[in-house]
C-alpha cells in the first residue's frame, strides 16, 4: 500500500494538472511509415533465436539472442563463432511507448560511431501481437552501481572524464540521454577503466534542422532529474539548447557527488520531499558531513554541476577543465588522498591557519587563479 501511494503521488505530482507538459504522440502509423530502419516485414523469429533472460527495465524485458545464419543448419547456431545480441522485448499497443521506441532506435543509430554508447542494430515493431524487439549490443560488464564502492579516486576520475567525453559528443549532435545514472552506465575497470551508455530509453533530439524543441516530459529517475525537469517552462531558442543539455549535466553532478561521498545528495522519505530538496534554493547538502569532508577542489566541482539554473552549470566541454582533472592533482595508485602542488598546499595550510577548516569564495578563487584554472576559462558563479 506504501508503495501504491508513492507511485499514486509521483502521477499526480508529474501528469497532474499542475504537472509538466506530456508531449502527445503522433499517429503510430504515420511514425512506422517514415522508419526506413524498421523491420516491419520481416518477423523477430525469422531473423533472430531467443535465449535466456538477462535482464528487465520499465516496459521491457531483456534477453539473450542469436542472429539466424542464412542458409545454415540449426546445428551452426550453437557455434562459437556465433555473435551473440542483447535484445529489449516489448509487449504493448499503446501508441506513446511504441512512439519511444521507435524514437530511441533512431537516435541511437546516430551514434554507432561513439564506442562508449550501446550499438543499437534492429527493430521490429508487430502491431499485430503487440510484441516489438529492439537488437542492442550486448555487453557483460557490471554497472557502476555496482561497484563504484570499490572504486579508487584515480578510477573514479576517469569514471567522469569518460562519461562528460562521451556526453558531449551525444550534446554535440543534439541529443540528450535524459536518464544519466550508475545503473546505466556500463564499466570495465581492467585493464583500464572502460565504460558504455545504456537505455536511452527517454532520450530526445532537442536540436531539429536548426529549430529548437521543447522535450520535457515526466521522464528518468527522480533521484538524479535536475530541478527544471520538475518545474517545467518555456525558453527561448537560445536558451533551450543550453536548458537540455544542463539536464545532464546535473546528473553527472550527483553521480560525482555519490561517487565522492557514498550516498545520495538528495533523498527524503516521500517524493514531494525528494523534489522539495532538488528545486531548492539553498541546497541542504552542502551543508552535509559527507559533502563537508571533501577537499575544497571536490566540493567546487560538485557545487558547479548543481547550480540550480541550468545556464549556470558547466558544459560538457568545461567540466573536464576543472583542476579535478589535472595531472598534478591525480591521486596515487596507492592512495585515495588528493595529491596538490606544493605552493597549493601552502596556500591550503595559510588559509586554514586564518579562518580554520572552511574557505571563502574570494580565497577559493584564489586557490584556482594559482592552478591556472582561471586564466584558462572563465566560469559563472
Amino acid at each position: 500500500m506504501h508503495q501504491e501511494n508513492i507511485r499514486n503521488e509521483l502521477r499526480a505530482l508529474l501528469f497532474g494538472k499542475q504537472g509538466l507538459r506530456i508531449r502527445r504522440s503522433v499517429d503510430i502509423e504515420n511514425v512506422i511509415v517514415q522508419q526506413e530502419e524498421v523491420q516491419s516485414a520481416v518477423r523477430f523469429k525469422d531473423a533472430y533465436v531467443l535465449q535466456e533472460k538477462i535482464g528487465e527495465g520499465a516496459h521491457s524485458v531483456v534477453r539473450k539472442c542469436y542472429k539466424i545464419p542464412k542458409q545454415k543448419s540449426k546445428k551452426s547456431l550453437m557455434s562459437k563463432s556465433i555473435q551473440v545480441y542483447a535484445v529489449k522485448c516489448f509487449r504493448t499497443d499503446d501508441p506513446e511507448i511504441v512512439n519511444t521506441i521507435i524514437q530511441t532506435f533512431n537516435l541511437q543509430r546516430q551514434l554507432l560511431d561513439i564506442p562508449q554508447v550501446c550499438r543499437t542494430y534492429d527493430l521490429f515493431i508487430d502491431q499485430q501481437t503487440k510484441h516489438h524487439y529492439q537488437v542492442i549490443e550486448y555487453c557483460d560488464s557490471p554497472n557502476l552501481e555496482q561497484v563504484y564502492r570499490n572504486l579508487t579516486l584515480r578510477q573514479k576520475q576517469d569514471t567522469i572524464k569518460q562519461l562528460v567525453q562521451v556526453i558531449a559528443q551525444i550534446h554535440a549532435r543534439g541529443i540528450s540521454h535524459r536518464d544519466l545514472k550508475p545503473e546505466n552506465i556500463l564499466i570495465q575497470t581492467e585493464p583500464n577503466i572502460q565504460i558504455k551508455l545504456i537505455d536511452f530509453g527517454v532520450s530526445k533530439r532537442f536540436k531539429q534542422r536548426d529549430n529548437f524543441t521543447e522535450m520535457w516530459t515526466a521522464t528518468g529517475t527522480i533521484l538524479y532529474q535536475a530541478p527544471e525537469v520538475f518545474l517545467g517552462g518555456g525558453y527561448d531558442e537560445k536558451g533551450i539548447l543550453t536548458f537540455v543539455s544542463a539536464v545532464d549535466i546535473w546528473s553527472i553532478g550527483i553521480i560525482l557527488y555519490q561517487l565522492l561521498c557514498s550516498t545520495l545528495p538528495f533523498y527524503a522519505e516521500t517524493i514531494s520531499e525528494t523534489i522539495e530538496q532538488i528545486t531548492s534554493l539553498d541546497p541542504q547538502f552542502q551543508y552535509s558531513q559527507e559533502f563537508l569532508n571533501l577537499n575544497p577542489i571536490q566540493r567546487d566541482l560538485i557545487k558547479r554541476l548543481l547550480k540550480l539554473h541550468p545556464h549556470q552549470r558547466l558544459s560538457a566541454h568545461e567540466i573536464p577543465l576543472h583542476p579535478w582533472f589535472d595531472q598534478e592533482n591525480h591521486v596515487d595508485a596507492s592512495s585515495d588522498d588528493m595529491i596538490l602542488t606544493q605552493d597549493t598546499i601552502l596556500e591550503e595550510r595559510t588559509m586554514s591557519n586564518q579562518i580554520g577548516t572552511e574557505i571563502t569564495e574570494q580565497q577559493f578563487q584564489n586557490l584556482m587563479d594559482s592552478l591556472e584554472w582561471g586564466r584558462r576559462i572563465h566560469f559563472n558563479q
